[in-house]
């Protein structure tokens, strides 16, 4: 998997960020979660503000917020400065739909990055529009590219590059961004895990050329296969995390029981004690 070798020149796209992701988040309607801003949309006027950013042609990041997305940013100012800059924050986690309505400003519902991608996959085949995936282990960038192209007939893959595993130097970098630079696709998915993923997109983001760019985590794996969901009554329950510390007790469990579970615990306590409404612009980090 890419590694920091990946995350270049990073003083010259956070100039390049300001000018791309500061004026895009004003005037959303956005709760404030540990710091962190996330949208109160519901799936279809997502995708409806991800439609807008496909025929504008310009280049915009789309997050997907979990609790574990809540926990890294305490820890990583970048990341953070990288969540609260991008043009879309959607909740991807039940604990985040919670904590907004202990807020007093609830998310309607959920937004998945794997419906995100089903749905982002649907308008590019519509609109004729391609879509790249980069990122996973060997292979399974490709697979999960075949699954979508037999959901969405008609639908354009530019490229499904899985990086080699381990340190990726600049020459490997250069190729990359070529790669998808000169494919030109609408709809760039990055799975290289958070906070890399995230981080990689919004330092290359004003070099692409991609209208939107998503982080998508695990998503690549699902659609091929090579991981499986907690069933539906788990994913509507909030105990998601249950079934994945179940499968990948070794992997898994500092982030959800040391990083995440007293996170949780901190932003219930001070949901419960009040709330207060913050734009977007007053909480990104100075750059």
């Amino acid at each position: 998997m890419a590694t920091q070798a990946m995350l270049l020149g990073s003083s010259t796209a956070r100039a390049n960020d300001v000018a791309l992701l500061g004026p895009a988040s004003r005037d959303r309607d956005c709760v404030e979660l540990g710091g962190v801003l996330v949208d109160r949309v519901e799936l279809e006027s997502a995708v409806d503000r991800i439609a807008g950013f496909l025929r504008s042609g310009t280049p915009h990041q789309i997050v997907t917020v979990n609790l574990d997305f809540l926990a890294i940013a305490r820890r990583n100012a970048e990341f953070f400065d990288t969540l609260n800059r991008a043009h879309l924050a959607v909740a991807d986690g039940m604990p985040v739909v919670w904590l907004s309505r202990l807020r007093g400003q609830p998310i309607a519902e959920r937004v998945t990055g794997v419906a995100l991608v089903d749905e982002c996959c649907r308008l590019a085949a519509a609109e004729n529009r391609s879509v790249f995936l980069l990122g996973a282990g060997p292979g399974v960038a490709a697979s999960a590219a075949r699954v979508l192209q037999h959901r969405y007939p008609g639908l354009q893959i530019a490229g499904a590059y899985s990086p080699p595993v381990g340190p990726i130097d600049r020459r490997e970098h250069a190729r990359i961004a070529r790669m998808i630079r000169t494919s030109r696709p609408g709809f760039l998915f990055v799975a290289l895990g958070a906070p890399r993923q995230d981080l990689w997109i919004r330092q290359n983001l004003s070099r692409l050329g991609v209208p939107v760019a998503m982080g998508v985590g695990c998503v690549f794996d699902v659609l091929a296969g090579a991981v499986d969901r907690a069933p539906n009554w788990m994913q509507r329950a909030g105990l998601e995390w249950a079934y994945r510390l179940s499968r990948e007790p070794a992997r898994l469990w500092r982030r959800y029981l040391v990083n995440d579970a007293p996170l949780m615990g901190h932003l219930v306590v001070e949901g419960l004690r009040g709330t207060r409404s913050v734009r977007p612009e007053q909480l990104a980090v100075p750059t």
